[in-house]
This record gives C-alpha cells, sequence and structure tokens, in this order.
C-alpha cells in the first residue's frame, strides 16, 4: 500500500500556486489538477491578476434603469437572487 502525503494549501496559498503555475504557461488543466481548484477559480484569479477584475472597466450604471443593472449584474455572473437584493426588487418586480 502506497501512502501519498496530501499537503492542504490555504486559499491564498492555492492562489498563489495557480499563479505561478500559470506565469510558469500551465494548461488550466495542469493547474486545476496541481492546486485542486475548479476552471471557473482558475479564471477569477488569471482575471485578477491581469486587471480585467479590478473595477478599472466598471461602468457607472446608477443612472440607467434597473432592467440594464441587473442585465450588467447577470452578466458579470451574479445569480438572480443576488441581483434582486442588490438592485432592492421587489417579487411583484421579478
Amino acid at each position: 500500500m502506497s501512502t501519498k502525503m496530501q499537503v492542504l494549501l490555504n486559499k491564498k496559498e492555492k492562489e498563489k500556486l495557480v499563479i505561478q503555475l500559470y506565469q510558469e504557461g500551465k494548461t488550466v488543466r495542469d493547474i486545476a489538477s496541481a492546486a485542486h481548484v475548479s476552471f471557473s477559480e482558475i479564471g477569477r484569479i488569471v482575471k485578477k491578476l491581469d486587471g480585467s477584475a479590478s473595477g478599472e472597466n466598471d461602468i457607472n450604471l446608477s443612472n440607467k434603469s434597473k432592467a440594464t443593472q441587473a442585465m450588467h449584474l447577470f452578466k458579470s455572473g451574479k445569480k438572480p437572487i443576488e441581483v434582486a437584493i442588490e438592485l432592492d426588487i421587489s417579487a411583484a418586480e421579478r
């Protein structure tokens, strides 16, 4: 019986490992396997690293309709309940 030592990494350590492997040119599949994180988590970390999630591209939607704001939130990956809470939409408006 072979025993495989498994090292448990906290969230910050996993993020550092993902960044290191990404910068080494590893594939998403290789990174996911090595760091034990999902493809979507890798995408989130890489976007943050590349500056796409830094808020620089955020648009001011406060003067837009709730429908436009909702579409923007859906596009950014929010769930319907999160959109309703953020925009303070009542059940009748949904």
